[in-house]
């Protein structure tokens, strides 16, 4: 509940900052809250891309994860700049698909996107993050990249290497298995299945540690694969099937939440570090806010508003917990590849990081 006020109120904040140059303009003008014109002249504009629809509020009755963070981020960037900092939002991959506009980040030629699966591409360590079954819940992911060392370690380390900033994390959702073909209950279930996983190795690598097919694909074309038969089934959080009405090609549903998968805050280093030092203080404290109306959102949509969608449309599978440890046992073989990756060192204290957050919420 207390992440239902949060949403509420961020809403309500860019709702009031839209509505009081409303009120302040002639009774003919058209003002909307998507958009209201300032007669300051910025000294800068930042560019933010992303997947999600820009749907809210004309549409949709929430917005999605990283539409509420650019609503919120825009927000609070032009407001405690005066203006002086514009922000455009492309919402709905206007720019280019995730790997696009992320590689534009890295060049320069944006300045900033949120996104998730794709940075693991730049810097293979991140992958830690998508191991599978490695998160108990949305809360323990939130805390290490709020607080623990080891991310502070690692994000500095990304920074270097690649020229790309990870400003704050979001959260894209859990990811539950979806077919066509059976319910899904154990593992053995999942045999000779193809299913549709973002461009990532290690989805693929845990998908057939399971004993099914992957098939990696880009996000728009998931609705014609399931449709057509080139998949039997795919994977995402249940905001995300919702929003993309997955649920009209696929009839179950396992919420196994294999993996929590994030949304990314990436901006190009060179751009950022070039920037006055009030301005990069503002865009910190809007990012900081956006994150935190990013995960109310993904909350409110995946445990409320969308589930509701998913559960009228779907058969739903909630796994016991004998189950879990069954599925968690299969993908075991996905650890031991990354290892051979990325290094047991880098693994080990992820692993252990994990448990101090598990402590820290008495798990």
């Amino acid at each position: 509940m207390k992440k239902l006020f949060t949403i509420l109120s961020l809403a309500c904040g860019i709702f009031s900052l839209t509505t009081a140059a409303a009120l302040a303009a002639p009774a003919n003008a058209e003002v909307t809250t998507k958009q209201v014109k300032s007669a300051v002249k910025p000294d800068y504009t930042i560019r933010v891309a992303y997947l999600d629809a820009g749907t809210w509020p004309d549409i949709t009755k929430a917005p999605l994860p990283e539409h509420a963070f650019g609503l919120v981020f825009k927000s609070i960037v032009e407001s405690n700049s005066n203006g002086k900092v514009a922000v455009e939002l492309f919402p709905n991959n206007q720019l280019g698909d995730t790997k696009a506009t992320m590689e534009m980040v890295v060049s320069g030629s944006l300045e900033m996107i949120t996104g998730t699966g794709t940075a693991a591409s730049l810097y293979p360590a991140l992958q830690v993050f998508f191991l599978p079954y490695v998160f108990k819940s949305d809360e323990i992911a939130s805390y290490i990249f709020d607080h623990s060392q080891f991310w502070k370690d690692m994000s500095a380390d990304f920074a270097n290497k690649t020229g790309t900033y990870i400003l704050g994390v979001g959260n894209n959702g859990m990811r539950h298995f979806t077919n066509s073909k059976r319910p899904i209950h154990s593992p053995a279930d999942m045999k000779g299945l193809k299913f549709r996983v973002m461009q990532s190795p290690i989805y693929v690598k845990m998908v057939e540690a399971m004993g099914a097919q992957a098939t990696p694909l880009a996000s728009g074309e998931v609705y014609t694969a399931c449709q057509t038969g080139v998949v039997d089934g795919q994977e995402n959080p249940v905001w995300n099937i919702a929003a993309n009405k997955w649920y009209e090609v696929q009839k179950y549903i396992t919420l196994d939440g294999h993996v929590w998968s994030e949304n990314f805050v990436m901006a190009n280093k060179k751009w950022f570090d070039a920037l006055p030092p009030e301005y990069q203080h503002i865009i910190k404290i809007a990012v900081h806010h956006g994150i935190q109306a990013d995960r109310a959102a993904e909350d409110l949509a995946s445990r409320v508003l969308d589930f509701a969608a998913v559960q009228n449309s779907m058969e739903v599978y909630v796994p016991t917990a004998a189950e879990l440890v069954e599925f968690q046992k299969a993908a075991a073989p996905t650890y031991d590849w990354l290892r051979g990756e990325i290094g047991n060192e880098i693994v080990d204290k992820f692993l252990a990081t994990v448990k101090d957050a598990e402590k820290h919420f008495g798990y």
